[in-house]
């Protein structure tokens, strides 16, 4: 009659929420008054709102609207928790879609175009001489899970910063390896701010060395040296990444 079924009311009563009007010793059947059906349909509403039961037991006991209000403005802040963590869940899965569809943009056959990107913050490890990828995603990965780091929100994307003289030679040489972060929430040494500005781009595969230094270089004429160079991986598949995609990003400082 009421949409409830008997475990639920087996568990009600288990709980200690309800106590059944009578027991039939012979049988075990459980009976309920009329009396009762207004405490069936606010257990049931407020297990509807995701109210834990013993929360919900706290109410009847007490049986005042000021206990009501209390553990439902208490309920309120687990839901608003929940939301900002699902809020936050699909965000990052809108933006790891978009990881794996930016390379379909700017496809303009090595042709350099202009990115106009807000700033930026990564995490990041110097790049040695003697480095290679195992050696720094090692490093990394053991500065990302140290204390006070493993908390914070990273997105799941990695590059360098390179060298701007060695690039211009046809050389790409990593000055330092580094993650992305969703946000700053705090000052540390290996934390980095990229500025916001306007930057030109390539796309290639450099650590395969796949890439003309003359297609982009008369664009940087005009412009002054800067220190930040950009090389941002993308995957193009997820067996074999070492060889993947980058996007070359150089901030444009006019003279």
């Amino acid at each position: 009659m009421m949409g409830i079924s008997v475990q639920q009311l087996r568990n009600y009563s288990n709980a200690g929420l309800l106590t059944p009007y009578v027991v039939d010793q012979e049988s075990g059947y459980r009976y309920y008054s009329f009396e009762q059906f207004h405490y069936i349909d606010r257990i049931r509403y407020l297990r509807s709102l995701d109210m834990p039961l013993p929360d919900i037991e706290e109410i009847l006991k007490e049986g005042t609207v000021d206990k009501m209000q209390e553990l439902l403005e208490k309920q309120k802040k687990r839901i608003e928790a929940e939301r900002e963590r699902i809020n936050e869940m699909y965000e990052d899965i809108v933006w790891y879609q978009k990881y794996f569809s930016y390379l379909k943009q700017y496809d303009f056959e090595n042709v350099p175009y202009l990115v106009q990107l807000d700033k930026r913050y990564i995490l990041t490890v110097g790049y040695e001489q003697d480095d290679d990828v195992e050696s720094v995603e090692t490093r990394l990965a053991a500065l990302k899970n140290s204390e006070g780091l493993n908390q914070s929100h990273f997105r799941r994307q990695y590059g360098y910063l390179a060298d701007f003289d060695a690039l211009f030679r046809g050389e790409f040489k990593p000055r330092k390896y580094f993650v992305y972060l969703k946000d700053k929430l705090f000052d540390h040494p290996n934390i980095k701010e990229l500025p916001a500005g306007t930057y030109l781009c390539f796309r290639s595969r450099i650590c395969a060395g796949e890439w003309d230094v003359n297609e982009f270089k008369k664009y940087m004429k005009k412009y002054k040296k800067t220190a930040y160079v950009i090389a941002n991986e993308y995957e193009d598949n997820l067996v074999e990444y070492h060889h993947c995609p980058y996007e070359v990003q150089i901030l444009l400082e006019k003279e």
